[in-house]
């Protein structure tokens, strides 16, 4: 096998090992990050917004906790519901200043086993009374 061969495999097993490698999210997860800010109370203060996929449209995070003693603080709020499969989500924080550019998108696969469509019935058949 020629070398340009064996770097293009190598290559594809390597991108198709990112792909499948993203992180997991569920109904029950939460979304944790790291927010600078003068004071935990300002932290806590900001209005966190998330954008999913490519949605230009934000949507408010609710009951953000925001903890530590120095910044930059670690914050976490509800992971949010999203379909099955794999999504994009970004975040950005407000206040009274304005809203902060995007953080950088995490990708991820969200699973929700009680939200995933039954098989088809099979077998139909009549039951006359």
């Amino acid at each position: 096998m020629s070398r340009f061969k064996v770097c293009i495999l190598t290559l594809g097993i390597c991108l198709f090992g990112v792909v499948n490698a993203l992180a997991q999210a569920t109904p029950t997860s939460r979304l944790g990050w790291f927010q600078a800010a003068p004071t935990l109370a300002e932290a806590q203060a900001y209005t966190y917004r998330y954008y999913r996929d490519a949605d230009s449209t934000p949507n408010l995070f609710t009951s953000v906790i925001c903890t530590g003693t120095a910044s930059p603080f670690s914050c976490s709020a509800p992971f949010p519901t999203f379909t099955n499969g794999n999504h994009r989500i970004t975040l950005t924080a407000a206040n009274a200043g304005g809203e902060s550019l995007g953080s950088t998108p995490l990708d991820f696969s969200f699973t929700n086993p009680t939200g995933t469509r039954p098989t088809a019935p099979t077998g139909l058949f009549i039951i006359n009374q």
